[in-house]
């Protein structure tokens, strides 16, 4: 199995801990991969905590990352960071931390996990293969430009989103317009009806509320995962995954194209949700997989909007 899809089989078995209570044994205490790629240069980290095979929202743990090169002869720590919970909102924690990888290859982190409720922490080694080049959209590309469905566009405001109360706020402007409107544009790609994590939903939440307050400054859009009728083209995507996590792989670009939005397949996303914050000359300035909060957000737009460089985000 390549590096690639090592890491994203790992973000699926997440998720199957979040809806199945685990995906087979487990220590007590286990740290998961909550992201699906890992690349040189910086990068967003985030772990998923599993207690006793279900996944935990504690904003009280402490997670400690150490990264080490494993391609040394007697690795040793590279950049040692206590991780950030992000879980406000959110039906799981993610506990994030910001390494700059400075070379390719076969990296360990190992992991701390003090519980509030224990007197010794858990240790864990994770394996991690930091790719050369990013498999999907990272800080510094181009963003992709890409129609995206609008209030003047969808042929019916149902088409626009799988949840319930659309805002319509979300949906005015196309993402290929946005990205050549010469000011910044935030985008989330998220499907709150089928989303796999259950964080789909209070993303779109938290930017929605980000977008009354910084909408007259900059674009949010909201771009549906699948193509409509939404129901039936998860059912197809989630036959495929099912049948490749038994293969031990992810499905291919080619066998997910059907199911997913255009927008969805031209960005090349594994997984749900991703926000991308682009500036104001269509470049990626950073970009954010899984759950979003508020606290982790806005303080990046803030820096966005000012002009400068966006410290979250990988």
């Amino acid at each position: 199995m390549n590096s690639g899809r090592l890491i994203r089989l790992s973000a699926l078995l997440f998720v199957c801990a979040i809806f199945l209570g685990g995906c087979g044994s487990s220590s007590r205490v286990e740290p998961v991969f909550a992201f699906s790629e890992a690349v040189v240069g910086p990068n967003r980290i985030a772990l998923g905590i599993v207690k006793d095979d279900t996944p935990v929202n504690d904003p009280d743990i402490k997670v400690t990352m150490r990264f080490l090169y494993m391609e040394e002869n007697n690795p040793a720590v590279k950049q040692e960071m206590e991780a950030t919970y992000f879980g406000q909102g959110m039906p799981v924690g993610y506990y994030v931390a910001y390494p700059t990888f400075d070379q390719p290859g076969n990296w360990g982190i190992e992991v701390e996990t003090q519980l509030p409720d224990e007197a010794n922490p858990s240790m864990k080694r994770l394996q991690l293969q930091v790719l050369e080049d990013s498999w999907t959209p990272n800080v510094g590309d181009e963003a992709r430009a890409v129609e995206t469905l609008t209030v003047d566009t969808a042929p019916a405001l149902e088409q626009l989103s799988s949840g319930n109360n659309i805002n319509e706020a979300m949906y005015q402007i196309s993402l290929d317009e946005a990205i050549q409107s010469g000011k910044p544009t935030a985008v989330l790609f998220a499907t709150p009806a089928y989303c796999r994590t259950a964080t789909c939903a209070p993303s779109l939440s938290v930017v929605q509320d980000l977008q009354a307050t910084y909408g007259d400054q900059m674009h949010f859009i909201h771009s549906e995962v699948y193509r409509y009728p939404f129901g039936e083209s998860f059912n197809e995507i989630d036959a495929l995954m099912q049948q490749a996590m038994q293969m031990g792989r992810t499905p291919s670009s080619q066998e997910l194209r059907a199911g997913y939005s255009d927008a969805m397949a031209a960005w090349n996303l594994p997984s749900e949700p991703w926000l991308f914050l682009i500036d104001a000359n269509g470049t990626i300035a950073a970009r954010f997989e899984g759950g979003i909060t508020t606290e982790e957000l806005a303080p990046a737009l803030e820096q966005l909007l000012n002009g400068e460089t966006v410290l979250f985000g990988g």
